[in-house]
C-alpha cells in the first residue's frame, strides 16, 4: 500500500508540472495561433429571426458556392474569462483561414457580424517567440504573399457574398429595407503589418 501510494505522489507531481508547463505554454501560443485579416458587423434594427435558421440558410448558401474542402461547424465561444457565458458561431475553415459568423438577437434587433482569421502554423509561432530576432525571423521565413493574399480575400468575398445573400433573402421576404452599400463593406486589416 505505501509502494502505490509513493508511485501516485511521486508521479503525480510530474503530471501537475506537465499540466502547468502545458497551460503556460498554451496561453502564450494561443494569441499567436490566428491573425486578424477582415471583419465585418450590422445590426438589423426592428429584426427578429433565429440564430438556428440563420446559420441553416447560410450553410445552405456556402454549399452552393461549390469551394472544395470547405468545413461548417457550429461553436460555443466563450464571451469573456472562464466563467463568462458562451456564443454560438458558425465557424467556417478552408484550407489555413477561418471565418466566424455570429448571428444574434440584440434589443429589437438581428446582429450580425463576423470575423477573417489566418492560421499561423506551429513554426511561425515558435520562430516567432525568439528573443531580439524573433519577429524579423518569422517574417522573413514565412512572408504575406500575394497568394496568401489573394485565397484570402477570395474566400471572404464569397463568405461575405452568401451572408448578404441569406440578409437579403429574409429582409425580403419580411418587408424590411435592405442594406446600404456602406452597410456591406467588410473593413480590412492592414494586411503587411505583422
Amino acid at each position: 500500500m505505501n509502494e502505490i501510494l509513493f508511485y501516485i505522489t511521486h508521479y503525480g507531481m510530474y503530471l501537475l508540472y506537465g499540466l502547468i508547463a502545458f497551460l503556460i505554454l498554451k496561453s502564450i501560443f494561443s494569441a499567436s495561433l490566428k491573425s486578424y485579416h477582415s471583419r465585418w458587423n450590422t445590426l438589423i434594427d426592428d429584426f427578429n429571426f433565429s440564430t438556428k435558421d440563420f446559420y441553416k440558410l447560410l450553410k445552405e448558401e456556402l454549399e452552393n458556392k461549390g469551394i472544395k474542402r470547405i468545413k461548417m461547424e457550429q461553436v460555443s465561444l466563450k464571451e469573456g474569462n472562464a466563467l463568462s457565458s458562451r456564443r454560438s458561431y458558425l465557424r467556417i475553415t478552408w484550407k489555413d483561414y477561418q471565418y466566424d459568423i455570429c448571428g444574434a438577437p440584440f434589443g429589437n434587433g438581428f446582429f450580425i457580424s463576423w470575423w477573417l482569421l489566418y492560421k499561423n502554423s506551429f513554426g511561425q509561432i515558435l520562430i516567432s517567440k525568439i528573443p531580439f530576432v524573433g519577429g524579423w525571423l518569422a517574417r522573413k521565413l514565412y512572408p504575406v504573399t500575394y497568394y496568401k493574399i489573394d485565397t484570402a480575400s477570395m474566400f471572404m468575398s464569397y463568405a461575405q457574398a452568401a451572408v448578404l445573400k441569406v440578409i437579403d433573402d429574409i429582409t425580403k421576404s419580411q418587408g424590411i429595407r435592405s442594406l446600404s452599400e456602406q452597410e456591406r463593406k467588410p473593413t480590412l486589416q492592414d494586411i503587411f503589418k505583422r
